[in-house]
């Protein structure tokens, strides 16, 4: 890898951002219109700890890796042995395309909406023309990725501050301070865990940022810079909208009122679905390259298509296909990558970035309780 096509640690940090902010920003607005202010404290301040404790515990298992090029091969160095090991990857590799799937539909599907309202024609075209601007970043490999999602993340960031001040200047709604029922604070903190989801984004960041000691830094600001924009957002909609919608954008543009507000909330939706996708298309296709010797550009679409189509048949919405993705994300990181985790520190190649409590069972545990409540969360309505 030469250096030109390194990482900066500002291009890891928004690659972190920019990996599940695309469908938090959509769908967190409506949850949290259900909670109030305290009620998204709660959900959200446990959420943003054990996101960030779960991806410095992912970033050591991949900088402890000698083949770390995606996850399938960490887990292959540290956890899968003995006669079984060929199967065991065989159906991790399943379960694993299967979840990179769902987040493809999930970004397709909130694209192709906003698409589809901003322009007047069909979800399904709308749905295409995502699909084929989205892939041309393909050809600028990971360094390429790294400057769109800075550009990206950049753009959404101004986008809500811009709307942010005209929902105070039109507003039509309040945040208010109760808490909300106990079960839909419980199903926000699964959203939000989901939100913040930057597994694939982490895993590129370890391979490919320009000073592997600044990867702890970059996840942490990362995943802040996420948590901050989803939650800014969130004002925005509630205020300036007069009934917050499942996606947020329509009912912040309607209730606002001002033409160009439409366009601005479609900027946005469009550049958070960009950034998302990237990473998690990338991440697909370099599982698919590495276990098939197959090119890149080719894994892309083997590994695309199937998410646009899927995306266009399957009568899901999207709220139902990020609770499924959030409580599959959860089963994954119980299953397989604290073990590997834990025998990645026996002999440890790097120094571990969570210090001395590193490996430690009382850190496993709290994050392995705060993951299965995730997986829970996951069966809970928002209502």
């Amino acid at each position: 890898m030469t250096k030109t096509k390194k990482l900066t640690f500002w291009e890891s940090v928004m690659l972190i951002a920019g990996a599940g902010i695309g469908t938090g920003i959509i769908t967190i607005p409506y949850a949290i219109s259900k909670i109030g202010i305290f009620g998204t404290a709660i959900a959200l301040a446990p959420a943003y700890v054990i996101s960030i404790l779960t991806y410095l515990i992912l970033a050591d298992l991949v900088r402890n890796s000698t083949n770390s090029e995606d996850l399938i091969g960490a887990l292959n160095e540290h956890l899968f042995r003995g006669k079984g090991k060929k199967a065991l990857s065989i159906i991790f590799f399943v379960l694993l395309a299967m979840l990179l799937l769902e987040f493809l539909v999930v970004y397709s599907l909130c694209a192709g909406d906003v698409i589809s309202d901003l322009f007047g024609i069909s979800r399904t075209l709308s749905i295409v023309i995502f699909y084929i601007l989205a892939s041309l970043i393909v050809f600028f490999g990971v360094k390429g990725m790294g400057v769109g999602e800075k550009i990206s993340v950049l753009l959404i960031g101004a986008v809500v501050i811009v709307l942010t001040v005209l929902s105070f200047f039109h507003q039509n709604g309040t945040f208010g301070l109760n808490i909300g029922k106990p079960g839909t604070v419980f199903a926000v903190y699964g959203l939000f865990m989901y939100s913040m989801s930057s597994t694939f984004a982490v895993i590129q960041v370890c391979n490919h940022i320009e000073k592997p000691e600044k990867t702890g830094k970059a996840v942490v600001t990362g995943t802040a810079v996420n948590a901050a924009i989803t939650v800014v957002f969130s004002t925005a909609v509630i205020l300036g909208s007069e009934t917050v919608t499942e996606t947020a954008t329509i009912g912040l543009s309607d209730g606002i009122g001002i033409p160009f507000v439409k366009v601005l909330c479609s900027v946005l939706v469009i550049g958070a679905m960009f950034t998302s996708f990237w990473s998690i298309g990338f991440a697909f296709s370099d599982v698919v390259s590495s276990q098939f010797k197959l090119d890149k550009r080719l894994s892309w679409l083997i590994t695309t298509i199937p998410a646009v189509l899927t995306a266009i048949l399957l009568p899901l919405s999207i709220l139902n296909y990020v609770q499924i993705g959030a409580g599959a994300l959860s089963i994954i990181f119980l299953i397989v990558v604290f073990p590997a985790y834990k025998h990645a520190l026996d002999n440890p190649i790097n120094p571990p970035l969570l210090g001395k409590i590193s490996g430690k069972w009382p850190l496993i545990l709290i994050v392995v309780i705060g993951t299965i409540l995730m997986a829970i969360s996951s069966f809970v309505p928002v209502t």
